[in-house]
């Protein structure tokens, strides 16, 4: 899915909210060598047209206002004559203000600045004029532009705002501009975020906590948790001890009731085999007895055969 066309300035302002933060959450925290690269200002350019601001314009700056300072400026001023720029000036901020963008107000509370801080945020949005090349106006060289009328000097203030625009930043206001990121802007991405975090920003009585307060808080949450979990993970593992040793228990059981209904049957078998065996020897045994007995009575048979065929031979030789 195609990125909305505001949503990478977000993602990198947040990125950089996002890591101050983990250096902020971190147990031994080190600001000191810490490089903060937080976005203090949005310097805005909105094209010259001299008429209403783009709606990509409107949109992008609604979705950045609170994320970090915006100083709008008119681009390429020196297209549109003094007296447009001064109306197109105008509709910009009465259009900013329908809309509910909030853009960066030069402070006025302190009353070394106060004045010229107030005359500065009547005079936004600035009008800005940028060149690269040097050129001659009388004896010296300046940054400007050559047109066939004559020289636009960039650092001249009768020419465009760049020189109040580089004091207001550089000069007077950089400090008021760190410490509006810090304490509107990167406050409210780590309640936002720590609100997500489980974090809670007042105790019981209603009193802001500290953010050492809020961590110890979550930390000690986090342990009575790990505590809890820990303990019935305890009960758990015991209770599947007991109900394994009671199904080993119940198998040892089962298998000696086995072995000894098997031993039973094998002593069993084993008289059977033993009985059989004896009746087998004792028919052996008659077997041959009946073969003695058998083997007297041929013989027996066998002579009395014999006497009787002598016998015979006898009386017929008598008879003859």
């Amino acid at each position: 899915m195609m990125k909305i066309h505001y949503q990478p300035i977000v993602e990198y302002v947040d990125a950089q909210f996002e890591a101050y933060l983990q250096e902020e959450l971190k147990i031994k925290r080190s600001f000191i060598d810490y490089h903060d690269s937080r976005i203090h200002v949005c310097l805005y350019f909105i094209s010259p047209t001299g008429h209403s601001l783009k709606s990509i314009d409107l949109l992008t700056m609604k979705n950045i206002d609170n994320k970090v300072n915006i100083i709008p400026l008119i681009a390429k001023a020196d297209t549109i004559s003094k007296n447009d720029l001064q109306k197109f000036k105008c509709k910009i901020v009465s259009e900013l203000v329908s809309n509910g963008i909030q853009i960066y107000q030069f402070p006025t509370d302190d009353e070394t600045t106060a004045q010229v801080n107030s005359s500065m945020n009547g005079q936004l949005p600035f009008a800005v004029v940028g060149s690269m090349d040097e050129v001659k106006v009388g004896k010296r060289m300046v940054r400007g532009r050559q047109y066939p009328w004559g020289v636009l000097q960039v650092e001249n203030e009768n020419h465009c705002d760049f020189v109040k625009l580089r004091d207001m930043l550089l000069c007077i206001n950089m400090e008021d501009l760190k410490e509006q990121t810090h304490t509107q802007h990167y406050e409210r991405y780590r309640c936002c975020k720590l609100e997500k975090m489980g974090f809670t920003d007042v105790g019981p009585d209603n009193k802001p906590l500290s953010f050492q307060e809020i961590y110890e808080d979550k930390r000690q949450k986090f342990y009575d948790q790990c505590q809890r979990e820990e303990e019935e993970l305890k009960q758990k593992f015991m209770q599947r001890v007991k109900d394994k040793e009671t199904t080993f228990k119940e198998s040892e059981k089962e298998l000696q009731e086995k072995f000894e209904h098997l031993k039973r049957v094998q002593q069993e078998e084993t008289m059977k085999l033993g009985e059989k065996r004896r009746q087998l020897e004792e028919e052996i045994m008659d077997f041959y007895k009946l073969k003695a007995v058998s083997g007297t009575l041929q013989t027996l048979v066998c002579t009395n055969i014999k006497k009787e065929k002598d016998l015979t031979c006898l009386v017929r030789s008598c008879s003859g």
